[in-house]
């Protein structure tokens, strides 16, 4: 019983988190074009997409992303140096989703990063 509640809470998390990012469909004209000091090209047709407020938060040291349901914070390397946001209303990341991605630690799949406003 106590296996079955766990498998279940696990994969609860699991998919919580992973539906982090959200409508990368209607942004991917945008995304396809993001670059941060991480990484040459964000964007993996599936990796974008906005954040709701549980899933971004500011801190006195900056912002943070909840990737796998780990408070992740936003570096300068994942600031956008090439692109711009479909939506500056909501921040916007692209979070790595690949086998490789899936075998590091949630905060080093964070691959770029756009606040409201374009921060």
């Amino acid at each position: 019983m106590r296996l079955t509640i766990s498998l279940i809470f696990t994969t609860a998390l699991f998919v919580s988190s992973a539906a982090a990012q959200h409508n990368h469909a209607s942004g991917h004209n945008e995304y396809q074009n993001w670059a941060s000091q991480k990484i040459l090209n964000c964007c993996n047709n599936d990796d974008c997409g906005s954040l709701t407020d549980s899933e971004v938060r500011e801190t006195p040291a900056g912002a943070e992303v909840q990737i796998a349901g780990e408070w992740c914070p936003v570096l300068r390397e994942h600031y956008l140096t090439r692109g711009k946001s479909p939506d500056w209303s909501v921040p916007h990341a692209c979070v790595g989703k690949s086998s490789y991605y899936r075998s590091l630690p949630p905060c080093q799949r964070l691959l770029c990063f756009s606040g409201r406003g374009g921060v």
